[in-house]
Parts: structure tokens; C-alpha cells; sequence
């Protein structure tokens, strides 16, 4: 462990970044595919990806201004 970085920590928030960027990414192509369906069922699942996808900015903003 350097004296000026803490390295675990480091990694832990890479780690948890690129699982929630593409994570969010990834649902928001789900809600995009579901909406283009043109279907209720696909409709229903594109409106429960949206909400997460809202969640995960909300969370995200909430942690960022917390401090």
C-alpha cells in the first residue's frame, strides 16, 4: 500500500464505476428494446428498466452530494 494512495480503495470505486455505468447503460438498452416492441408486456418491462435506471441516478446523486 503507497503512503499517498490507498490502492484497495482505489479499486473498489473502479470496480463499483464501470459495473454501475455499464449497468445502467445496459438496462437503459433493455427499456429502449422494450419500448420498440411496440408490445404491453415489453411496454410493462421498459417502464420497470426506466424506474431502475432512475434509481441508479438518483442513488448516484444522492451519494455524490451527501458529502
Amino acid at each position: 500500500m503507497n503512503d499517498w494512495l490507498d490502492l484497495a480503495a482505489l479499486g473498489r470505486v473502479l470496480v463499483a464505476s464501470l459495473v454501475a455505468g455499464a449497468g445502467l447503460v445496459a438496462v437503459f438498452s433493455l427499456a429502449l428494446v422494450g419500448l420498440s416492441a411496440g408490445k404491453v408486456i415489453g411496454r410493462a418491462g421498459a417502464g420497470v428498466c426506466l424506474l431502475v435506471v432512475v434509481a441508479g441516478v438518483v442513488l448516484g446523486l444522492h451519494v455524490m452530494l451527501q458529502k
